[in-house]
């Protein structure tokens, strides 16, 4: 890392603007969420930060706070916006089973039908098995209650007919799917899907209305902040509606992609493919197409083995058959290395949470670090391309020490350093 590189990957200010995937987490929990992760971050890495207060949009599409972060001889301010789609979540979590098992399974049925399972396997088998888990999983529950039903009318004495059969196995399968249901995470897994086919199909205009509403948020976003660079994150499905937005922000003001603060995406934990794949998203193809292709905006993907609801070692143009533009730029990390071995091994089985885990605060000190992404005092760009040596830029104390440069181009601005 040699000076002229780190003083030109200095930033003093950050706006970051967070799209979250299918779960509900609204605009107080994303923010306690934040604080608590937040402290993970300032004991790794041992530096200093407060948060503000949140401050929610008028129509609640959106929470902010204000982030300030510093070390020894740096410091940053970030503007944190989360765009908030959780209320469409949340609709969907109330509706009954009744409504959400065939919802859902007819779903799955259109990925498998339309051919776009069998391209799971092909660029990435784990998530395959992903998609094959919550039909598996209902489908093992009905066996299991049509064979309880069966030993239960053949040993106990009760008529052996198909009738006795039938009711029975029906009041075990709703006592085994009431039992099982949130242990399983099957609720969750059965929306998720309906979500996605509705989603490649353009079935929700409440979604299409939201989608307009971001990007007109992000060109207000992009238009009144004096920060030195604009981070647009996006996590699993967030990552397609990350896509979405920009394009559209590039589409809705020209003023967008002509603007001299550089637009960075990042992508983590991506869904892209999980509805991209699909033939009838081609649509979401050409949005994809489109923003690897705008100039101005600095793309980079981050994949994890131990994650298998994303895909591992897989360029997204590559396998959506576009033309290899250098965007995104993919970048491969190790859950494991940002954890301690004990919480590795509780966590490891734990797919929701270790799909989460590019969202959280590290326990050890690693080259991608959500929080340093966000909080951190130094530009996407010269991290992406700095990443195996990046975490040498910080001594003991969370001073910058290889990138000293840094520190004394944001003291030569005259930042004074919160006490």
């Amino acid at each position: 890392m040699n000076s002229r590189g780190c003083a030109e990957a200095g930033v003093r200010k950050r706006c970051f603007v967070h799209l979250a995937g299918y779960e509900p987490v609204g605009a107080d929990q994303s923010h306690r969420r934040f604080i608590r992760e937040m402290a993970r971050f300032k004991d790794t890495w041992n530096v200093q930060g407060s948060v503000s207060l949140p401050r929610y949009s008028p129509d609640q599409c959106m929470v902010s706070w204000t982030v300030h972060t510093w070390g020894p001889n740096w410091r940053l301010d970030t503007e944190f916006h989360n765009l908030l789609w959780d209320d469409i979540v949340t609709a969907d979590m109330q509706m009954s089973d009744w409504r959400r098992i065939p919802l859902g399974v007819a779903a799955m049925m259109d990925f498998i039908l339309s051919g776009t399972a069998s391209k799971y396997l092909v660029a990435a088998w784990r998530h395959f098995l992903f998609f094959l888990y919550p039909l598996s999983a209902f489908t093992a529950i009905v066996s299991l209650a049509i064979l309880l039903a069966w030993s239960v009318t053949a040993r106990g004495g009760l008529p052996h007919h198909s009738a006795s059969v039938t009711v029975l196995s029906l009041a075990v399968l709703i006592l085994l799917w009431r039992l099982l249901r949130e242990k399983l995470q099957l609720r969750h897994a059965l929306d998720n899907w309906s979500f996605a086919r509705d989603f490649v199909y353009r079935g929700r205009p409440q979604f299409e209305e939201r989608l307009n509403r971001f990007a007109q948020e992000l060109l207000r976003l992009a238009s009144e902040t004096e920060a030195d660079e604009i981070v647009v994150f996006g996590h699993s499905l967030g990552v397609p509606i990350s896509l979405i937005v920009i394009d559209r922000a590039l589409k809705f003001g020209a003023e967008f992609s002509g603007r001299s603060k550089p637009i960075h995406l990042v992508s983590s934990g991506s869904s892209l493919l999980k509805v991209a794949l699909h033939p009838a998203a081609g649509w979401l193809r050409e949005v994809a197409y489109r923003v690897a292709n705008v100039p101005g905006v600095y793309w980079v993907e981050f994949q994890a083995l131990s994650d298998p609801l994303g895909f591992y070692k897989v360029d997204p143009m590559i396998a959506l058959d576009m033309a290899h533009t250098g965007k995104p730029i993919v970048k491969i990390i190790r859950l494991s290395r940002m954890l301690k071995k004990a919480t590795y091994r509780r966590l490891k089985l734990n797919f929701s949470r270790m799909h989460r885990q590019t969202l959280m605060g590290n326990e050890l000190r690693y080259a991608y670090d959500y929080y340093m992404l966000s909080c951190g005092p130094i530009g996407l760009p010269y991290w992406v391309e700095n990443f195996d040596r990046i975490i040498a830029a910080f001594g003991n104390d969370g001073a910058l020490v290889m990138c000293s440069s840094v520190a004394a181009a944001q003291s030569a601005r005259e930042v004074e350093v919160a006490p």
